[in-house]
């Protein structure tokens, strides 16, 4: 335990542009850190990468002083600048011992995110220690604590409050618009093709709209996003006359001024609704003001939204104290785990050893008197000796795990 070890690294400590020179694509890793892992005696290693930090998982029984990360930084990055190296030193986290293991619980559950409750770290985590342990490099004691770090994470997602309330402004967007009871009747025009659109489209999927258009200032990217909606593709200019009817607007586009002004709005559609839903994403709008206050204008911005994402964010922290007591609990657990372990991997050489003894003992030492023995006499001894054997190697075992884990010996010892 007092050999495992974290350097961690966040953007909010060196900046994203210097953290961004720490990063390793996942099939150089190999190549990068496995040769320099003997020079720092590090019986155990992981390496984790996400946009927002990295961090160094490892075992060693040398003392990681400000030298040894020092060294090994040089090691792992040698074209990095001085400075870059400096800015490093003044600002990494170490955690040592329990205190690592508490810190990947905390990593693993979105507790030391940027943003708190977010759900993708898991999977990040869980894909950093398969790489490694895949290749023989994270070995049982990182092994057992990324499964329980894991563990952790689900249990504080499914028993606490944590991830409750959305705060992305597309899930917050996606969320009002199901609260507007959108119907299969109605048809829904796209304006944008960019990463924010193609990610609530991909959510209203399942809404399964009478009709989809999707208007892009570049047609084919608007033509390739409507196949993937079963909708149509057009480019922009063409959305005064190919709007046609149409329920809900989703918009989010680069432009610099309103893509919908009230001139545009009024010619879009020959038919007038009773209410037309908008979901404006964009930064600058891409509605005009005067748009959004008609009277048969619902509209949502983005300004909305992100005052709603900044409460929920608030909502969530509140949660961290429940959170926190789960990691307690499941730190005991983990220790719990190691210490079967490591009592597995030392009594491991029991059955080999009492084996050897029970051959030399019927080989050697009383061959003789087996000779001399009837084989019925003889088949009820073997059996008698290979039972022994059996209890010797379990009963042991168990007696000692059940001591090590400051279980009452409760189990019967004779069957």
């Amino acid at each position: 335990m007092n050999q495992f070890t974290v350097i961690s690294i966040t953007h909010r400590q060196i900046g994203l542009e210097q953290l961004g020179k720490l990063h390793v694509q996942q099939e150089e890793q190999h190549d990068r850190f496995n040769p320099i892992l003997s020079d720092f005696s590090m019986n155990e290693f992981m390496f984790l990468s996400t946009c927002n930090r990295v961090e160094f998982f490892f075992r060693t029984p040398l003392d990681v002083s400000t030298e040894f990360i020092k060294r090994f930084m040089h090691a792992a990055y040698p074209a990095l600048t001085e400075e870059t190296f400096h800015n490093i030193q003044e600002h990494r986290r170490v955690y040592k011992g329990l205190d690592a293991v508490r810190h990947m619980f905390h990593v693993a559950s979105s507790l030391d995110s940027l943003i708190v409750g977010e759900r993708e770290i898991i999977a990040q985590v869980r894909k950093a220690h398969d790489h490694y342990y895949k290749a023989g490099i994270s070995r049982d004691f990182i092994r057992i604590a990324i499964t329980k770090a894991v563990e952790t994470a689900k249990a504080i997602y499914t028993q606490t409050e944590i991830a409750t309330k959305p705060i992305s402004v597309v899930n917050l967007g996606y969320k009002k618009l199901l609260e507007r009871d959108l119907s299969e009747e109605q048809s829904v025009i796209f304006i944008g093709a960019g990463t924010t659109i193609e990610a609530i489209a991909g959510n209203m999927k399942s809404l399964k709209a009478k009709e989809v258009k999707v208007f892009n200032r570049t047609k084919s990217k608007a033509v390739s996003l409507a196949q993937a909606l079963n909708g149509t593709g057009f480019a922009l200019k063409e959305l005064q006359q190919k709007a046609g009817d149409f329920d809900v607007i989703i918009t989010c586009t680069g432009s610099d001024s309103a893509i919908i002004t009230p001139e545009l709005f009024r010619n879009m559609s020959s038919e007038k609704k009773a209410r037309i839903t908008i979901l404006d994403l964009a930064v600058p709008a891409d509605i005009d003001p005067s748009v959004a206050q008609l009277p048969n204008v619902d509209y949502i911005s983005i300004d909305d939204l992100r005052l709603e994402a900044k409460a929920n964010l608030k909502e969530r922290e509140k949660e961290i104290f429940h959170c926190e007591n789960l990691v307690e609990e499941r730190l005991i657990d983990f220790e719990d785990s190691f210490r079967s372990r490591r009592l597995e991997l030392a009594m491991s050489q029991v059955p080999r050893i009492m084996k050897d003894i029970k051959v030399n003992a019927l080989e050697n030492k009383f061959a003789k008197s087996l000779e001399a023995m009837n084989p019925e006499d003889k088949a009820v001894l073997l059996d008698i000796v290979n039972y022994l054997e059996k209890k010797y190697i379990s009963l042991p075992m168990k007696m000692a795990k059940q001591v090590v884990l400051n279980k009452d010996l409760k189990d019967s010892i004779i069957d």
